[in-house]
């Protein structure tokens, strides 16, 4: 009964904010999962705190998911819903936590799967953006994409030097977008196994994992090119023309046009 009344309720919730236009706030469904995952914190207090602790770990893990998801993509969302629905399914096993009722977590599970499952099928409907459309992804992502193109056309062409010195602009370009910036790792990486350079594989094995992170914080130095032969930490200067194309996305974030778009 726990998994049909919490699916139907995730479902019908679902329904009517879709009806009300609720959904159209990006900012819903990361509150439903900080809401939802928050709860385990109610039941340790409830049962006098002695798991409130390792709750706390725990759900700090959903409200960065949340965070991160709000500010990129929705799809890391339904990716948390349905990850906050598998640690439902093994709560018991990895923390006591007493005043957590006992119907709760097969009821949290089914919640969490059919609101992830729903926010899906808006997202791939269409009907919702995954990404905000008036965020600094958005307008540099047609100046990373040239980039990324370029760098694959030079590659077809057997100028593997000129293809990553593509990639190096497009990481410039892009850094400050969490979305783009690991994207240009991703395509690091790749050129780096195709190219058999296990020195740069290593490197951009650890800049995907910590571009995220890096990007959400704010901590990224500027210019910086993304390539294992230089520092993470190291800023440089930024070629004009793609300084250009920077300043150009950031300014549009700052009109009228850009906030409403």
């Amino acid at each position: 009964m726990e998994y049909v009344v919490g699916a139907g309720l995730a479902l019908g919730v679902g329904l009517f904010t879709t009806i009300a236009g609720l959904d159209r706030d990006r900012a819903l469904y990361p509150a439903i999962l900080i809401v939802i995952a928050s709860y385990y914190d109610l039941f340790a207090v409830m049962d006098g705190g002695a798991a409130l602790i390792a709750e706390t770990g725990a759900i700090a893990v959903f409200l960065g998911a949340a965070v991160i998801g709000f500010r990129t993509s929705l799809w890391i969302v339904v990716a948390a819903l349905v990850g906050h629905g598998l640690f439902d399914w093994y709560h018991g096993a990895l923390i006591e936590n007493a005043g957590v009722p006992a119907w709760w977590p097969m009821w949290c599970l089914s919640y969490d799967a059919a609101a992830g499952a729903y926010l899906a099928w808006r997202l791939l409907s269409g009907k919702i953006d995954a990404t905000n459309p008036s965020s600094f992804g958005r307008r540099i992502h047609s100046s990373v994409e040239a980039e990324l193109d370029a760098a694959k056309a030079a590659e077809r062409d057997g100028d593997a030097d000129k293809a990553f010195r593509h990639l190096e602009r497009a990481h410039v370009l892009g850094q400050r977008s969490t979305v783009q910036h690991i994207r240009v790792h991703v395509r690091m990486l790749m050129w780096a196994v195709r190219h058999n350079q296990p020195r740069e594989i290593k490197g951009q094995i650890l800049r995907v994992l910590g571009a995220s992170a890096g990007t959400w914080a704010g901590l990224l130095p500027e210019g910086n090119t993304g390539g294992a032969n230089i520092s993470g930490f190291k800023a440089m200067a930024i070629p004009e023309e793609l300084a250009g194309q920077i300043t150009a996305a950031r300014t549009s974030l700052a009109t009228p046009h850009g906030l409403g778009a």
